[in-house]
């Protein structure tokens, strides 16, 4: 079972491929969020990222990965519960990315995931797939 604790040290979730992968909502105006930490893109305000995860990610001296405004956090990040499907996803896609960041010269380099091609049904060339287990609006693992 993950816990709490293991949810403010594990980071997985901290990782997306696009700019617009933790959006601020209007619950978070209140909060005391740093306006350096996040970006606006088409007048929309988001957390900004840096090397594929959220920039507030932040390495310990002992190897956890910690947000550097845990207690101000934007909503979408106190909404992913520990434990929840989106937990067990992030960390099936992207705790290997976290693993490297937390002990950068104690994990090797992974091989590349290799996602199966899609093939487009016969008569609708041109109409964009998902790949299974791929989430509507986000690129595969392997192309993140």
């Amino acid at each position: 079972m993950i816990t709490q604790d293991d949810c403010t040290r594990c980071g997985a979730c901290c990782f997306g491929s696009h700019a617009r992968y933790i959006a601020l909502l209007p619950e978070d105006r209140a909060r005391a969020i740093p306006e350096a930490t996040t970006t606006e893109i088409d007048g929309r305000r988001y957390m900004t990222l840096a090397d594929g995860h959220c920039a507030q990610l932040t390495r310990t001296d002992d190897a956890q990965l910690v947000c550097a405004i845990y207690p101000v956090r934007p909503e979408a990040c106190r909404a992913f519960r520990p434990g929840s499907f989106e937990c067990l996803k992030a960390r099936q896609h992207r705790l290997a990315l976290a693993e490297r960041m937390r002990a950068p010269d104690l994990v090797p380099d992974s091989p590349p995931i290799l996602v199966p091609e899609v093939q487009t049904p016969p008569g609708m060339p041109g109409v964009p797939q998902i790949a299974p287990g791929a989430e509507a609006g986000e690129p595969p693992p392997a192309l993140a």
